[in-house]
């Protein structure tokens, strides 16, 4: 340690180079380091979707979903695996064990895929390579008057997107709303029969009437020429005079057996915005990985650039959600926290150290952002991002730690020596060398106690492992500078300094404490039993804390889902989720409402026509005038929203809800799971264990999924009356599948653009049961006959979805907590659910989302924090050489709890896993102050002192740097503390944790601790 120092003193230039580089590479890191506003928790995984149109649910799960689950189960590193099949669409999810790589799993996904035999009319691909939290821009695209949404939607299809998938870091584009444009052949039965014409027949014709082909080339003198036959159909005037037969010498032509048109493609979905009902959305999707706000400045560029140049005029592209704004709020709540932490760390500095080293003050000052340049370029060569919760956890009192114990330590032997100082280096050295290797032992420790931050595993691990990781990348360069910098710039600050000086408020503090340390000294007993009468009354406290899995990140907008009833239509719908945006929009607090009614095209969402969902955007909180909580505001909200009939309302937030389905594949807070093969069972026990969670104190928003209820015309083929006729059953499906649900018969081209040439009936032939009965079907030799002849039609309920996880049907109740902890509400329904609604053999329950995660946490943290005790002990005897003064040191842990416990308890927060990490973080910080006390007290008993001699003058040379170190661990979090802006609520519990804490580890390290010191201390030291 003297050789570093003295060569840090000596080399003066090199060090102060080197930190000038070291500075230029922490700000070329922090620039390049991606910055999340919420740290991305979902797991590895990839999804399979199968769109498979005009299918219900249950031809959806037997052909396509459980062939591709069948394929996908024995893949490489595979955790689980759930499924979802509706009309038209399965989408079957793998997840992959944490450290699995993304691209390889990826490409075994996409290999075993080619292996699944899928029906004719499926097509399946993969998933985008985004996350859930990588939707970071949505947009809508607005016309002048008269420009209607079908000509928006292809502008947005074959333009807008186009430019936008060209920025790097855009892995893609969703669309979401607006009709679909596809030239239509609306076939009219009556004609179609008069003619003895099968559809059969027209999709033939329109197939084989649509084709350009390439006839080589001929030579015509010196020249060549390509030869091109053209065959491709331009308008609906060359649709409608492709010939279908030929009868009687007289062509039968398209236009004779329909109508020729361009329309919209089947509506899965609509986007509303505002008063609009129809309108066309943009989602774009961040690659895994990319840095957001990078991607974020060049997606808005690329934007200004469309508006400009490649949209007709009076069309543009207008914002509604841009994640920029909430990366800038949460960025702004840490920095403003960090400025007001700084600064009351340096009021500390300032106050302990005097002003008349106020120099000395600064050189510890500059040791955070100094450290916090250090973290960047660690951080950034682990490719680990940066976010609100892992810079929020940044405590710069425990940063300066180091330096502060070493400059106060050189201060110490200035004002020993009044001015008999033969060299100042050789002070430094000596200052720095005697409290080194006690500091490094105390970071060794420190960095020891986050160990179980990086056990941590899943949404946990993926929250704290960058926290614990900033941690110790913080701590190791604060320490490195303190060792280094600090000796190197006190050669300069300090120069011709006669004297360290005590500062007023110190001598104060010191005249104070002097007695209270010579009663305690005096009265051991009564000190340590009103030690462990404390200890044991605050621990038996822990049972009547709640607990919850995290504090929700707030923002800034709600996310509104709204549960329609299952067998309504797209029109009803439309009006009812217009109705719900304009109850929203009546809040004086929203600024935007944008809706979405079922899903987009692409199958990258699940929702049917019973389900909508709602992006509020809210104003600043200090615009609020109807509430001044979110939760009032939600209250009010549901109040309004309870008038409309037949709706389940659940309020959540946008990122939030797009992670807890990924999580769980629930789109809910807290999920209970039910297991079994019948769905009409499964959706009896839901209901019954909905109703019964509803009476829970706390659970709100509670609703169970919906399996049945989608009615259905279910055509059962009369195969005798088949043979009969002669016809087969294909025959007959192709007529079903044309004619209701169109079919694609070939593309017309436009230019670059492409649609599709759609076979279907006219709307009116269709409109209603009896009239699908009287769809026309031609039998081999011409019979004129219909659908009912060959087949029973009937009006059936069936299933809207069908939910699987690991193969198994299941069915999931959600809900929310508010009031209440997370942890007795599950305590309480539990309790309930298993009284009120027993399953039935061969059924099972399981609870899930955060609940399941806390659990995992705890019991995670339960085994490896006592390991973590064990390393530290064994640290703490490397360092002292007794298991007893170990020991000692030790105990700053439990009462370092005590604070902790007292803080959570006074602050009306809950025992989160936040809070947990906090108490994590004391048991370093609290080991610390006690391992410098303790070796201080030990060299004087090396120089010959007594026990009591050395333990006062031990405690009081200690005074300083401990009550300083300790305030300005506390003030350095306590703007996180007390923050109520956007993001601070992950980083309160945190804070408040270490804040109490650090209060009684400090009473104990600078009373109990001398006390205890005698009777820990070995019966005949050898030092």
């Amino acid at each position: 340690m003297r050789s570093l120092v003295a060569f840090c003193l000596r080399q003066r230039v090199i060090v102060l180079a080197l930190l000038a580089l070291f500075v230029a590479a922490g700000i070329a890191a922090y620039r390049h380091l991606p910055v999340e506003a919420y740290p991305d928790v979902t797991n590895v995984q990839v999804q399979v979707i199968t769109l498979f149109p005009g299918h219900a649910a249950e031809e959806v799960e037997r052909l396509v979903t459980i062939p591709v689950e069948n394929e996908m189960n024995g893949i490489p590193r595979r955790a689980s695996m759930r499924s979802i099949s509706i009309f038209g669409l399965s989408v079957v999810t793998i997840v992959f064990e944490d450290d699995a790589d993304r691209v390889y799993v990826r490409q075994q996904t996409f290999e075993r895929l080619q292996n699944v035999s899928l029906p004719a009319g499926a097509s399946a691909s993969l998933s985008p390579d985004s996350t859930p939290v990588g939707e970071i821009f949505r947009y809508t695209l607005v016309g002048p008057p008269g420009y209607s949404p079908l000509e928006l939607r292809a502008l947005e299809d074959w333009v807008v997107e186009r430019k936008l998938r060209q920025v790097p870091g855009v892995v893609d584009v969703a669309e979401f709303g607006g009709p679909n444009k596809q030239y239509q052949v609306l076939v009219d039965p009556v004609r179609l029969r008069s003619y003895g014409v099968t559809l059969h027949q027209v999709f033939d014709a329109l197939a084989s009437g649509n084709k350009n082909a390439g006839g080589s080339y001929i030579e015509h003198g010196p020249e060549m020429y390509i030869v091109r036959g053209l065959g491709l159909v331009r308008d609906e005037r060359d649709i409608g005079n492709i010939a279908v037969m030929v009868k009687s010498g007289t062509p039968v032509r398209i236009h004779d057996l329909a109508t020729v048109a361009t329309g919209a493609q089947v509506r899965l979905g609509l986007v509303g915005k505002n008063n609009d009902d129809d309108v066309v959305e943009g989602i774009v999707l961040l690659r895994k990985g990319e840095n957001a706000l990078e991607v974020l400045q060049r997606i808005r560029a690329k934007v200004e650039e469309i508006n400009r140049a490649s949209l007709p005029r009076g069309v543009r592209i207008v914002t509604h959600y841009d994640r920029t704004d909430l990366i800038h709020r949460t960025l702004h709540t840490v920095l403003q926290n960090m400025a007001e932490g700084i600064f009351l760390v340096l009021v500390v500095l300032v106050a302990f150290l005097g002003l008349r080293n106020l120099g000395a003050a600064a050189m510890v000052a500059l040791v955070i952002p100094l450290s916090l340049l250090g973290a960047f370029i660690l951080l950034d060569l682990r490719d680990v991002p940066a976010n609100l919760i892992s810079m929020g956890a940044v405590d710069f009192g425990i940063i300066v730690d180091p330096a502060v114990f070493v400059v106060e330590n050189i201060l110490r032997l200035l004002d020993e020596k009044k001015g008999r100082v033969r060299s100042l280096g050789t002070l430094i050295v000596q200052g720095t060398a005697e409290v080194g290797t006690p500091q490094l032992f105390s970071t060794a420790i420190i960095v020891t106690a986050f160990v179980p931050l990086f056990t941590l595993q899943r949404v946990e691990g993926r929250i704290f492992r960058p926290v614990a990781l900033t941690l110790t990348f913080t701590l190791i360069c604060g320490t490195a500078l303190a060792l280094t910098m600090v000796p190197t710039l006190a050669g300069f600050i300090l120069r011709g300094r006669t004297g360290g000086g005590e500062s007023a408020l110190v001598h104060f503090l010191v005249s104070r404490y002097r007695p209270v340390l010579a009663w305690a000294l005096g009265h051991r007993r009564a000190v340590i039993a009103a030690a462990a009468v404390v200890l044991v009354g605050t621990f038996s406290l822990i049972p009547f804390l709640g607990s919850e899995f995290l504090p929700k990140l707030d923002e800034g907008a709600l996310w509104v889902r709204v549960i329609l009833p299952g067998s309504i239509g797209p029109t009803e719908a439309t009006s009812v989720v217009r109705r719900v945006r304009s109850i929203l929009r009546s809040f004086p607090e929203v600024t935007t409402v944008v809706s979405q009614l079922g899903r987009p095209d692409d199958g990258l969402d699940t929702n049917g026509f019973d389900t909508a969902e709602f992006y509020a955007d809210l104003r600043p909180r200090g615009e609020w005038t109807s509430a001044h909580r979110r939760e009032d505001l939600v209250e009010a909200m549901n109040r309004k929203l309870s008038a409309i009939p037949g709706i389940d309302v659940s309020f959540s937030q946008y990122i939030e809800d797009n992670v807890n389905e990924a999580v769980s594949g629930v789109k809910g807070e807290l999920v209970i799971k039910i297991f079994g093969e019948d769905p009409t069972v499964l959706q009896r026990l839901a209901d019954r264990v909905a109703a019964t969670v509803r009476e829970v104190p706390g659970a709100s928003d509670v609703d169970a999924e919906r399996l049945a209820g989608q009615p259905q015309v279910q055509i059962a083929i009369d195969r005798a009356a088949l043979a009969r006729i002669g016809l087969s059953v294909a025959d007959v499906e192709e007529v079903i599948e044309t004619a209701l649900g169109g079919a694609v018969a070939t593309r017309v081209l436009e230019g670059e653009r492409a649609f599709d040439l759609v076979v279907k009936m006219q709307p009116g032939s269709v409109a209603d049961v009896d009239a699908v009965r009287r769809l026309p079907i031609l039998g081999p030799a011409g019979e004129k006959l219909t659908l009912a002849s060959v087949a029973d039609l009937q009006v059936r309920p069936g299933f809207a979805r069908i939910y699987r996880d690991e193969n198994s049907r299941r069915i999931a109740v959600k809900l929310s907590v508010r009031g209440r902890d997370l942890g007795s509400l599950v305590a309480d329904a539990s309790a309930r659910v298993d009284k009120a609604a027993p399953l039935p053999p061969g059924y099972s329950l399981v609870w899930s989302g955060a609940f399941e995660n806390q659990k995992r946490a705890q019991q995670r943290l339960a085994v490896i924090v006592p390991v973590t005790l064990a390393v530290i002990f064994f640290l703490l005897f490397a360092a002292f050489g007794s298991s007893k003064l170990a020991l000692l040191i030790l105990l700053n842990v439990p009462f370092a709890a005590v604070g902790g416990i007292w803080a959570i308890a006074a602050s009306g927060l809950s025992l989160s896993v936040s809070a947990m990490v906090g108490f994590v973080a004391l048991l370093g910080v609290s080991v610390m102050n006690g391992v410098l006390l303790v070796q201080r007290i030990r060299d004087l008993r090396v120089e010959g002192r007594s026990v009591v001699e050395a333990v006062t003058e031990g405690a009081t040379s200690r005074f300083r740097p401990v009550l300083m170190t300790a305030l300005m661990a506390e003030l350095g979090l306590l703007p996180a503390a007390l923050s109520t802006a956007v993001g601070a609520e992950t980083q309160r519990p945190f804070a408040i944790v270490i804040i109490g804490g650090l209060v009684t580890a400090t009473l104990l390290t600078l009373i109990v601790l001398p006390v205890l010191f005698e009777a820990f201390e070995a019966e005949r030291p050898e030092y």
